[in-house]
């Protein structure tokens, strides 16, 4: 990922098609995103989304005429600057834009050329349907992506809680440290969550099974004190920057518990490192990430 070029703020890409979701994005935008940025490109896909924001048919792609072409892309731009001239970002460089095509690879290919610092997006609803064609746009840039993503859900204009995953590896060091570049507001609390995913026992005898039982206690009481360690030295270190922070360490599979914390815990924004996307893999996302991208009520910045 290139760094911002004058070292200050953030190069930043939000794309939008106009609808609500999109505009579940601006309260982040406004009041996280927008302060630690200094360029900001709005990007509208033409044609819009046909089958809420599902990507269009490659053969209407073909089919279309160059005129109902010029208009798409008119009618995008068009959406574009309305989101700009909506979300208002004073003092920061703008551009508002519009493309012609699959909406995922668009997005990804804005976001190389701007050298985006950080992709911004709006996310579909929870029915079946929604959860299906979240695999559209938003899900296939997450997936795709080997640069920040903040997928925006709908919930409160303010950020008051953030709920951040960590597990002490290298993507949660690069999680944390991306957040530290965005501007949280100084009195939001922040509850890090290190997920402990428990030991299978495999069958056996039942003498066997006992040993297998007490060896695999033994490495979770191991874990479960690694896992405070990180924690805690995590958290004194944000508390040493003035930041108002809890912890705790669950048991279970992490997307799912860190769902269920970030529910609990009201969160308006969950953080989660993940790691870069490969070349070779046609299953691009980490689990956990993934789980939480198509699953969670809360917005989810996947941090790479």
């Amino acid at each position: 990922m290139s760094p911002p070029s004058n070292g200050r703020g953030l190069r930043v890409l939000w794309a939008t098609d106009g609808s609500d979701a999109s505009r579940a994005a601006m309260p982040l935008l406004r009041h996280l995103v927008l302060p630690a940025t200094e360029r900001l490109t709005v990007l509208s896909v033409a044609p819009q989304s046909m089958i809420s924001g599902a990507r269009p048919d490659p053969a209407f792609l073909m089919r279309i005429t160059p005129a109902a072409r010029r208009r798409a892309l008119l009618e995008s731009e068009d959406e574009a600057q309305q989101a700009a001239t909506e979300l208002d970002p004073s003092g920061i460089e703008l551009e508002a834009i519009a493309r012609w095509g699959n909406p995922i690879e668009e997005v990804l290919r804005v976001s190389r050329t701007s050298r985006a610092d950080l992709v911004v997006m709006g996310a579909k609803g929870h029915s079946n349907l929604g959860l299906i064609l979240l695999g559209s746009v938003s899900q296939g840039v997450v997936q795709h992506s080997n640069r920040p993503v903040l997928v925006a859900r709908p919930g409160s204009h303010e950020l008051r809680k953030v709920l951040i995953g960590y597990d002490g590896t290298a993507h949660a060091r690069r999680s944390v440290a991306f957040l530290d570049r965005l501007s949280l507001p100084p009195d939001v609390a922040i509850r890090l969550v290190y997920v402990v995913e428990p030991f299978s026992v495999p069958g056996g005898t039942p003498a066997f099974r006992r040993r297998a039982m007490e060896e695999a206690q033994h490495l979770a009481e191991g874990r479960q004190a690694d896992a405070e360690r990180a924690l805690a030295s995590l958290a004194d270190a944000m508390r040493a920057q003035g930041k108002r922070v809890e912890t705790a360490v669950l048991t279970g599979a992490a997307g799912a518990q860190l769902d269920e914390a970030a529910r609990d815990y009201d969160a308006d924004l969950m953080v989660v490192g993940s790691r870069k996307p490969s070349p070779e893999s046609h299953y691009l996302l980490g689990t956990t990430a993934e789980k939480l991208v198509r699953h969670s009520h809360v917005s989810v910045l996947v941090v790479r």
